[in-house]
């Protein structure tokens, strides 16, 4: 009786995120765990939310000089070995979370304040969550969630329910975004 010892199966070489982010897509693509996760492009409404909330919190973070706002898919690392890089709808993080006031050229390697995603035709909640739970794990003190469909927002904070606002509410974030508020309903301006 001869013995035959197993053959290992041919282990998968995970992708960094300084390789990630020399790499070139057709699409919008996401690093999880060292894989890459491709996801449809998002439509015009999609774009035209982004660009409303962009709009509305760079307005503020102008009036206050406190941070930064960055849209289109900016890139945020969410955790390392094996390495994630997120990309976010749109961002806000603070000066004081910088340490300074210079941006890096490639992704954030520090977690920003606020985090906000519009679903996509395409995204499933048991996705979002997990997208969520990423950026919570990374030390995000607040993310909304934008619903084109539903036409509401959802305000997740670590450890708490989240919070569905309708379009008649108003938003407003004291520990994140001081003296910031708009009514959920700006959100979908022209869409």
């Amino acid at each position: 009786m001869s013995s035959t010892l197993p053959t290992a199966e041919p282990t998968e070489r995970l992708i960094t995120a300084e390789e990630f982010e020399v790499m070139e897509f057709e699409f919008p693509v996401d690093l999880i765990k060292g894989r890459i996760e491709q996801f449809p492009p998002p439509g015009a409404s999609h774009g035209r939310i982004c660009m409303n909330v962009g709009f509305l919190l760079e307005v503020w973070s102008r009036s206050t000089g406190l941070g930064s706002v960055m849209t289109n898919d900016s890139a945020v690392v969410t955790d390392f070995d094996p390495d994630s890089v997120r990309g976010c709808d749109v961002l806000y993080v603070s000066w004081d979370t910088l340490n300074g006031k210079t941006l890096p050229s490639g992704a954030l390697r520090v977690a920003p304040d606020l985090v906000v995603e519009v679903l996509s035709p395409s995204d499933r909640w048991s996705k979002v969550e997990l997208k969520l739970e990423d950026y919570f794990t990374t030390g995000v003190k607040e993310i909304w969630v934008i619903s084109i469909e539903d036409r509401v927002a959802w305000v997740c904070r670590p450890g708490q329910p989240h919070q569905r606002l309708e379009e008649t509410a108003e938003l407003t974030s004291p520990a994140v975004l001081p003296g910031f508020a708009c009514r959920v309903v700006d959100f979908f301006l022209h869409v």
